[in-house]
């Protein structure tokens, strides 16, 4: 299975097989004279790393594993990087390789955008959330004092390579993290597949992977879609931001510890189809279908008062903020999301994090 993701900065062909990571030099074969550098953190790499070092023996091949968790994502891990980039004097012909989820994706896209001002990089996504979301359209960054990739840039792959069967090794809430980005392009573009992933949650939760594939591919067709026609997010690439307004502010609680990237984004979204519903957006029968097909994947949370407020202050540092407004992505209507530079009250996010939502 194929796609190709038309950008303005340049084109890239995304593969999707079963196996892939067994025909990985045929994938690299034009880098063959040239160095390599895999990034990768301590899990993924004791899974996959000693099969693709051998598998890429007659490379030149160089690696650098981080720890797992988005504390890696930081001014001071890129720093280690580049150190190692210029020991080993990489250049402009190099090639650096992401192995693993978003965290692992975001830090090697932006060593890749930054150094030298710009090195070729191919996604190697391990994650169903990365397969489907992170790995695709060139969003790259850091976190910076707390604050979820507040510093970053757009740098497109040269190339995505989707190897499916990497997701049997995941947990269960790695994949409950997948399913909730895949439930969010269903919300915003595809009521449809929002009812089939739906239909085959408890199947995907318990790793039967058989009919994996197409929800996958058709992820990939509605974010390809959306990033060829706002490749810098501009305008409508800001509606796959449903669920990360306040999903944000919850995920980076306790410095990033709490809960995953996926994890916050689900409640995230039952918070913003709340207030959706407030407003008057959508009906209460739809914000509940949205609510139920959500606590599928995720447990109910508590917050505290005190959390409550913090969340409150993570969202007014979010990078997506313009002037005095938190910028929201609301659904208006079953597969249909608006942009809102509104200025929802206090009391509203805070009674959409709420114990009876």
């Amino acid at each position: 299975m194929e796609l190709t993701v038309n950008t303005q900065t340049n084109n890239y062909k995304i593969h999707i097989k079963r196996n892939l990571l067994k025909e990985l030099d045929i994938h690299l074969k034009e880098y063959k004279n040239k160095k390599i550098i895999i990034i990768t953190d301590e899990n993924v790499s004791k899974i996959y790393l000693k099969d693709i070092l051998k598998k890429l023996e007659d490379f030149d091949v160089y690696k650098f594993i981080i720890p797992q968790g988005e504390k890696s994502k930081s001014f001071s891990m890129a720093e280690n990087i580049y150190d190692k980039l210029i020991k080993e004097k990489f250049n402009k012909s190099s090639l650096i390789i992401s192995l693993g989820g978003g965290v692992v994706g975001d830090l090697a896209g932006y060593i890749s955008a930054t150094y030298m001002r710009g090195v070729n990089y191919i996604q190697i996504p391990t994650t169903l959330l990365s397969q489907i979301d992170s790995s695709i359209g060139g969003k790259v960054g850091i976190n910076y004092k707390g604050i979820k990739n507040i510093i970053g840039s757009f740098y497109q792959p040269q190339k995505v390579l989707i190897d499916i069967n990497t997701l049997k090794t995941l947990n269960k809430g790695d994949i409950s993290s997948g399913l909730a980005e895949m439930i969010k392009y269903g919300i915003i573009k595809d009521y449809d597949l929002l009812k089939k992933i739906d239909g085959k949650i408890p199947l995907i939760l318990n790793l039967e992977l058989d009919d994996i594939d197409i929800l996958i591919q058709k992820s990939l067709e509605i974010k390809k879609d959306i990033v060829e026609a706002d490749t810098f997010e501009k305008n409508t690439r800001k509606t796959l931001n449903f669920g990360h307004t306040i999903g944000h502010g919850i995920e980076s609680l306790d410095e990033f510890k709490r809960f995953k990237h996926g994890e916050a984004v689900a409640l995230g979204m039952i918070s913003e189809s709340f207030i959706a519903n407030k407003m008057g957006l959508i009906s209460g029968e739809y914000y509940n279908q949205i609510k139920k097909i959500i606590f599928k994947i995720i447990k109910r949370i508590s917050f505290t008062l005190e959390e409550k407020k913090q969340i409150l202050k993570n969202i007014e540092m979010d990078k997506k903020n313009i002037d005095e407004n938190i910028v929201f992505i609301f659904p208006v209507d079953y597969d249909k999301v608006d942009i809102f530079y509104i200025d929802i009250s206090n009391k509203l996010i805070i009674e959409s994090l709420g114990d009876d939502i």
